[in-house]
C-alpha cells in the first residue's frame, strides 16, 4: 500500500447494499504519508488526518424470504432481508479491498469500524459462524433468523398502543416492538434463540466471535426502550411486558473498541481492532463536517434532516427526535419512511407499464431517462399534481393506513417528466410537513447540505429542495459523503 501507513477500514451495512472504505491515517505530527488517489477527500480530527483511498460497494441480491421467516400470514406487512445475501456483500467489498492493494493492506491495517441500517432486529444462536466455503466464498453456519428491517410493518397500531410506554420513540420495525410482537405471535420460535442485535452488531459479533452482544447508544435508540439521559434499557418495563430482557445487548459509547478479528474471518487479518457499531444516519451526518448553523439533508432509501439543537433547552416535537451522537452532543433527527424507495417504487412502476406493452426497459435505462428529463424550468404549483409519497406510514403520526396519492390531475400537467417532478418535490414537502424552514431557522440553521445516493443519481432533487425551503441557502456537500467513512470518523470520537 503505497504511501498509507496506518489503514482503517470501514464498512456500512445498508439496506440495498454494503459499502466499505479504506481510509489513510496520518497523524497530524507525522504528516509524511500520502495518498494513492492525489484528489482524496482528507478530513481532519483532532490528532489526525483521515482520508479515503478506496471505496467498494456491492448490492444485495433480491431478498428472499426463507421457509423459517417470522411469519406467513400477511406478506404485505413484512420486511425481511436473507443475512447470507449480506455477509455475501461484505465478503465481496473485503475481497476487492484485499486485491486492490495486492494484499499489503494485511500490513498496514489498524482497525476496523462499522455502522448499518438502525432499528432492525436480526437473532441467532450460540456457535454461529461465518465459515468459508470451498469456492472460496463465506457461508454463515448456525441458527440465524432473516433480517427483520426497519420497513417492516407487521407491528399494527393496535399492537404499538398495547405496548407500555418507552421512554424514547417505539415504531413498527423497532427492534424491542419486533420482539415484544414475535413473543406474543411466535414464543416458541423466539425461544430457541440465544443474541439479539442489529445487522451491523450481528457482523461485529462474527468478526471478533464475542461472547455477548455489544450495542452503541445509538443503535439501542433506535430499538426503543432506551433512556438517552441515563443510556440505559427500561429492563423493568420490558420485563413486565414479557421481553426476554436476555437479548439486550451490552451497551457502550461509540468509539469503544469491543474486541479483534478472529479465525481470518472474511479474509480479514487476525487481531484486528473492532469497534463498537455506530449508527448509519449518525456516521453520513458526521462525514460532511457540518456545523451549528447547518442542517444535513441526507435521501437514500428513506430520509433524514439532522441538526444539531441551538440550545439544551431544545424540546422534542411528534417528528423532531433527539438521537445519541457524540459523546456530549445529541443530534435532532427529522426521519421519514420515504425516500429513495418511493423513486424506486415508481422506477419499477414504469418498467412494468412497460412490459405490459411488450415493451423491455431496464430499471438502469429508466432511472438514466428520468435523470436526464426532469431538469425543468420552474412549475406552476396551482397546475401542477401534487403527490403525497406515504408509500409507508411516517412513524408518530395519526394516518390509519399507507397509501400514496395523487391529485390535481389536469390534461395538461401528467406528462413523465411533470409527474416525476412533483413526485420529487413531494418527498421534500413531506420532510417541509415534519420539519418546517421556520424550525430550522428557531435553531439558528442558515444552510441546509443536500447528500446521498438519491442527491447524486437524480440532479433534480436539488431543485426541489430549493422549491420547498426557499429561506434557506441550499448546497450539495464538497465532500464525499459515506457512513462507512463516517464510521472512521466515529471512531475517533472517544
Amino acid at each position: 500500500m503505497v504511501g498509507i501507513k496506518t489503514a482503517s477500514l470501514g464498512i456500512d451495512i445498508g439496506t440495498t447494499s454494503t459499502k466499505l472504505v479504506v481510509a489513510g491515517i496520518n497523524n497530524l505530527n507525522q504528516c509524511d504519508g500520502s495518498s494513492n488517489n492525489a484528489d482524496a477527500q482528507r478530513v481532519g480530527t483532532a490528532q489526525n488526518s483521515i482520508f479515503i483511498d478506496f471505496n467498494a460497494e456491492q448490492k444485495y441480491q433480491q431478498p428472499k424470504n426463507s421457509e423459517d421467516s417470522f411469519t406467513s400470514e400477511n406478506l404485505d406487512t413484512r420486511s425481511e432481508q436473507c443475512p447470507q445475501s449480506i455477509i455475501s456483500a461484505l465478503a465481496s467489498c473485503i475481497e476487492k479491498a484485499m486485491a486492490n492493494y495486492s494484499n499489503q493492506l494485511k500490513d498496514s491495517l489498524q482497525k476496523i469500524s462499522i455502522c448499518g441500517q438502525m432499528h432492525g432486529v436480526i437473532l441467532w444462536c450460540k456457535g454461529t459462524k461465518i465459515l468459508r466455503t470451498v469456492d472460496g466464498g463465506y457461508e454463515l453456519h448456525g441458527t440465524v433468523s432473516n433480517l427483520i428491517t426497519w420497513q417492516d410493518q407487521r407491528c399494527s397500531a393496535n399492537f404499538l398502543s398495547s405496548l407500555p410506554a418507552s421512554a424514547g420513540p417505539i415504531s413498527a420495525g423497532y427492534g424491542c416492538a419486533s420482539i415484544l410482537w414475535l413473543q406474543k405471535n411466535r414464543p416458541e420460535y423466539l425461544s430457541q434463540f440465544d443474541f439479539a442485535g442489529t445487522i451491523s452488531d450481528f457482523v461485529v459479533s462474527m468478526m471478533c466471535d464475542l461472547p455477548e452482544v455489544v450495542m452503541s447508544h445509538q443503535n439501542a435508540a433506535s430499538w426503543g426502550y432506551f433512556d438517552i439521559s441515563s443510556c440505559s434499557w427500561q429492563t423493568d418495563v420490558l420485563e413486565e411486558a414479557g421481553f426476554p430482557t436476555s437479548l439486550l445487548p451490552k451497551l457502550v459509547s461509540v468509539g469503544t473498541e469491543v474486541g479483534r478479528t478472529v479465525g481470518s474471518v472474511l479474509g480479514l487479518p487476525d487481531d484486528i481492532p473492532v469497534y463498537v457499531a455506530a449508527g448509519d444516519s449518525q456516521c453520513s451526518v458526521l462525514s460532511t463536517q457540518f456545523d451549528s448553523h447547518q442542517a444535513v439533508l441526507n435521501i437514500g432509501t428513506s430520509c433524514q434532516l439532522s441538526f444539531l439543537p441551538s440550545s439544551k433547552s431544545f424540546m422534542e416535537s411528534t417528528h423532531i427526535q433527539s438521537w445519541p451522537y457524540k459523546a456530549t452532543k445529541p443530534l435532532c433527527v427529522v426521519a421519514s419512511m420515504n425516500g429513495g424507495n418511493a423513486l424506486a417504487s415508481f422506477t419499477r412502476m414504469l418498467k412494468s407499464w412497460l412490459q405490459e406493452l411488450d415493451v423491455e426497459v431496464s430499471e438502469d435505462t429508466i432511472w438514466s431517462k428520468l435523470s436526464s428529463m426532469t431538469v425543468l424550468e420552474s412549475a406552476d404549483t396551482n397546475n401542477s399534481v401534487i403527490i403525497n409519497p406515504h408509500l409507508l406510514k411516517e412513524r408518530a403520526t395519526s394516518t390509519p393506513e399507507t397509501g400514496a396519492s395523487v391529485t390535481n390531475i389536469l390534461s395538461h400537467n401528467i406528462s413523465l417528466p411533470s409527474v416525476y417532478q412533483q413526485l420529487c418535490v413531494g418527498l421534500i414537502r413531506n420532510i417541509h410537513n415534519m420539519c418546517p424552514a421556520a424550525c430550522l431557522l428557531d435553531n439558528s440553521i442558515s444552510e441546509i447540505i443536500c447528500t446521498g445516493s438519491v442527491f447524486i443519481r437524480q440532479p433534480f432533487m436539488l431543485s426541489a429542495v430549493e422549491q420547498v425551503y426557499k429561506n434557506l441557502k441550499v448546497s450539495v456537500s464538497k465532500t464525499e459523503i459515506n457512513a462507512a467513512f463516517g464510521s472512521i470518523l466515529m471512531a475517533e470520537e472517544r
